[in-house]
């Protein structure tokens, strides 16, 4: 039986990278012998029991930040203890990096990389920052510019030791390969493999006729979700249609921001529901999921709320969202950052009552190409093509 070891930065965890390693863990126990080895972990003694009995989970001596060689020793010990055929590394950043190019790394081994976050998603934080400084302010200009170019070479350097060390670089969108390329300097394709996330709630039973007038809102309450844009573009919906709602699932920093923009704007339909661990409720009886964030790796709401028919509509900020949906057939793609074409497009949806129904039944439909199913049968393929070509 073959044997794979995820190596993760923090699991067990309620992130979405996290998510996904239960999912696939579960699915595969059977077929395959998993471990899963971690250096933090999140709620462990609620979140493990979520986990097959047949996988086996190791925590890292060290869970700290800094280069560790007990972590070192340890991981390589438990390669040669559970006689592990394939590494699934899946992170795509420090702490974890350099454990792989501290392997003992035998010609049968196959390590994974599977890169969960946008590339690019450093360098817009990073030039947001930039142009909130004052032009005036030279001292704090120079500095955020000083730290970003330091930032960029250690993207490349991280990218490369990742790219040499590993047999297979999966990317989760097509559109995140060249990014890839581009923040890493990486001049060849020939390692990278596109495979995207399976959703992880089960959407047994979706009813289309459970939908409300109400658009939803699921993520961290902070500037890089767009919250703050989410709200100046509901005040201006509410406006227009006031029959319809907006419900808010998240919490975060700007939580008192949402707070006081709600009173500032004057909103009566809207509910800030803080966060919560079971989506699946909100999903069932939302119609349209909104999306403002400034960039996204491969955002797992989205999918998960077309397998429950919510259309979404999202700035186009992201590479992935190409893979995602299609425009104008189940979902709608909105030049970044305009509010007032995010307005204008959603308004008119919502106003298009055969249109909008027709979308959910699209999304719905659409979705099932992220089916586990679907996913599991993407990696048995990679999975032979390492073991047949290396």
């Amino acid at each position: 039986m073959k044997t794979i070891l995820f190596l993760i930065a923090r699991y067990p965890g309620y992130g979405g990278i996290e998510k996904v390693t239960t999912v696939l863990a579960n699915q595969w126990a059977a077929k395959y012998h998993i471990v899963i080895c971690s250096i933090d972990q999140q709620d462990e003694e609620n979140l493990l029991s979520e986990l097959d009995r047949n996988v086996v989970f190791y925590k890292m001596p060290y869970n700290g930040l800094k280069k560790s060689q007990d972590n070192v020793a340890f991981l390589n010990d438990i390669i040669k203890k559970e006689k592990v055929d394939i590494i699934m590394y899946q992170d795509s950043y420090f702490p974890c990096q350099y454990l792989l190019s501290s392997i003992d790394k035998s010609s049968e081994l196959k390590i994974i990389e599977v890169e969960h976050s946008s590339p690019s998603g450093f360098d817009i934080q990073y030039r947001e920052y930039i142009n909130s400084i004052s032009r005036f302010d030279i001292y704090h200009r120079f500095k955020a510019w000083f730290y970003h170019q330091k930032s960029l070479r250690n993207e490349k350097n991280n990218r490369q030791l990742i790219y040499d060390v590993c047999d297979r670089y999966v990317m989760l969108a097509n559109g995140l390969i060249p990014q890839c390329q581009k923040y890493g300097h990486i001049e060849d394709n020939c390692k990278f493999e596109v495979i995207g996330n399976p959703i992880s709630i089960d959407n047994t039973g979706v009813d289309l006729s459970l939908k409300q007038k109400e658009c939803l809102f699921v993520g961290r309450l902070d500037g890089m979700k767009g919250i703050d844009k989410m709200m100046r573009i509901w005040a201006n919906v509410e406006r227009t249609l006031s029959d319809w709602s907006l419900v808010i699932v998240g919490d975060g920093i700007l939580m008192p921001e949402v707070k006081s923009a709600i009173k500032r704007y004057g909103l009566q339909k809207i509910r800030v529901e803080g966060f919560q661990t079971d989506v699946k409720r909100y999903y069932r009886t939302a119609s349209i999921f909104c999306m403002c964030s400034l960039f996204e790796g491969f955002p797992m709401v989205l999918p998960e709320a077309m397998g429950f028919g919510v259309v979404p509509v999202a700035f186009k900020s992201f590479a992935a969202l190409d893979d995602i949906l299609v425009d104008g057939e189940d979902g709608l793609k909105i030049k970044p950052f305009d509010e007032n074409a995010f307005c204008e497009n959603l308004i008119a949806l919502m106003s298009d009552e055969k249109k909008l129904k027709q979308m959910q039944i699209n999304a719905l439909n659409h979705s099932q190409k992220f089916s586990v199913a679907s996913v599991l049968k993407k990696w048995d393929n990679l999975f032979k093509d390492i073991e047949n070509n290396g």
